[in-house]
C-alpha cells in the first residue's frame, strides 16, 4: 500500500529565524543620536531643561513616524483586540486590510486608526510639552542646572536642541527604512498592535526621564548628574528598540511558521 508523506512546498526563507532582531546599523545610529545630548552637556553646557526639550521633541518624532507604520500595517496576528479605541462613543475598527498586497503600501482602510492615534498621541505629546516648558515651576532653577544659554534665559539653546532632534529623526527614520520597510515588519503587525508600539516605548522611558530630572534638579553635582541621566536614557532607549524589534521578529517567525504549516501537502508514495 502507498503511505502518505508530508512535503513542504515552501523554500527556505531568506529572512531566517537566526537573523538579528534589528539592523546593527539602525542600533548604532540610535546610540549616536543619543550621544548628541551628551556632547551638549559635556562640551556646550546644556541645561537640564534643554535635555528635557530635546527628549520631548524625540517623542514627537517617534509618534510622527508611527503614522505611516500604522497605514502600512497589514498583519493579522496580534490584531489589537485588547485595545479599546472609541471616537464620540463609536468603536474604531482596528482590523487589518481585507486584501493585503505584496510590498510596502499605505492602506486607506487604516486611515481611521492612524487618525485616532494622531489625536490621542498628539494630546499626550502636547501635555508632555506643557510640562517640559513649565518645568521651572516644579523645579525652580532647572533652566540653569548644568549650564547656561538659551532662549529667554531659560537655558534652552534651540538651535542645538533642534540639531539633536534632527539626529533623532535620521536615526528613527533610518530604522523605519531598514527594519520596518526593509525587513518587512509591516507584513506581520496589525494596525491596532502598531498603534500601541510608541506607548510601550515612550511612556516608561519618559516617566524615567522625568523622575531623573527631579533628582538632577535636587542634586548637588548637576553636570555629572546630567551625564548619568543621558547615559541611562541611552541604555533604556537601546533596550526599548531591541524589545520592539524582538516582538516584530517573533510575529514574523510565527506567521512564517503558520504559512509553512498551511502549505504542507499530503502525497502518496508511488512505491507499492
Amino acid at each position: 500500500m502507498s503511505s502518505p508523506r508530508s512535503v513542504s512546498s515552501s523554500p527556505p526563507s531568506a529572512a531566517s529565524g537566526s537573523r538579528r532582531v534589528s539592523s546593527p546599523v539602525a542600533l548604532a545610529a540610535l546610540v549616536v543620536a543619543n550621544l548628541v545630548p551628551l556632547v551638549g552637556v559635556v562640551w556646550f553646557d546644556w541645561s537640564l531643561k534643554a535635555l528635557l526639550v530635546a527628549y520631548w521633541l524625540e517623542s514627537g518624532v517617534v509618534g510622527l513616524l508611527n503614522v505611516p507604520k500604522i497605514l502600512a500595517a497589514s498583519g493579522r496576528g496580534d490584531d489589537g483586540s485588547s485595545i479599546n479605541a472609541t471616537v464620540n462613543g463609536r468603536q474604531v475598527d482596528l482590523s487589518p486590510p481585507d486584501d493585503p498586497r505584496d510590498g510596502f503600501h499605505l492602506y486607506p482602510s487604516n486611515v481611521p486608526i492612524a487618525g485616532f492615534f494622531t489625536m490621542h498621541y498628539g494630546i499626550f505629546w502636547v501635555v508632555h510639552g506643557v510640562f517640559v516648558w513649565s518645568f521651572d515651576a516644579f523645579a525652580p532653577g532647572a533652566g540653569a542646572v548644568g549650564g547656561v544659554g538659551g532662549v529667554g534665559g531659560v537655558g534652552v539653546p534651540l538651535g542645538a536642541v533642534f540639531l539633536a532632534a534632527g539626529a533623532t529623526l535620521l536615526s528613527h527614520g533610518g530604522s523605519f527604512a531598514v527594519n520596518f520597510v526593509g525587513r518587512e515588519e509591516y507584513r506581520s503587525v496589525s494596525p491596532g498592535a502598531q498603534m500601541s508600539e510608541p506607548y510601550r516605548r515612550v511612556i516608561v522611558l519618559h516617566l524615567t526621564i522625568i523622575l531623573g530630572a527631579f533628582l538632577v534638579a535636587a542634586s548637588g553635582a548637576p553636570a555629572a548628574a546630567l551625564v548619568v541621566m543621558v547615559v541611562v536614557k541611552t541604555a533604556l532607549d537601546a533596550g526599548a528598540h531591541l524589545r520592539e524589534h524582538t516582538r516584530a521578529k517573533k510575529r514574523a517567525d510565527r506567521d512564517r511558521a503558520g504559512e509553512t504549516a498551511g502549505e504542507r501537502i499530503e502525497v502518496g508514495d508511488a512505491s507499492a
